[in-house]
């Protein structure tokens, strides 16, 4: 939870550079009481099925963080180009503190 409120402090400079959402697999009703929760602004898409966690090789598995439980996207933060390239992917658990690389990041596309 701590890591959308450290995302959340850059969302403006995040959000002039980039569209950004969150992703998870909880229920509508634990993602609007998330978001109330943090006081994030960030959209939050569900995944229930795992297929964007899979697209983008962010689910749970051996070697990511998270990666013993299973049915949960691993934590962490995917950057995509308009061309729909990867330019970034971090697993991570702190993936909130990441927003200045972000930010760099995007800028440089």
């Amino acid at each position: 939870m701590s890591q959308l409120v450290e995302l959340e402090k850059q969302m403006t400079e995040l959000n002039a550079a980039a569209a950004v959402y969150v992703v998870n697999v909880d229920t509508p009703e634990k993602s609007r009481w998330l978001k109330q929760q943090t006081g994030t602004s960030v959209p939050v898409l569900l995944d229930n099925d795992l297929v964007v966690s899979r697209r983008y090789d962010m689910h749970a598995r051996p070697g990511v963080p998270m990666g013993g439980m299973r049915g949960v996207p691993a934590m962490g933060f995917v950057i995509v180009d308009g061309k729909g390239i990867v330019r970034m992917q971090r697993s991570h658990l702190y993936f909130g503190q990441d927003a200045a690389l972000m930010i760099r990041e995007l800028k440089s596309l």
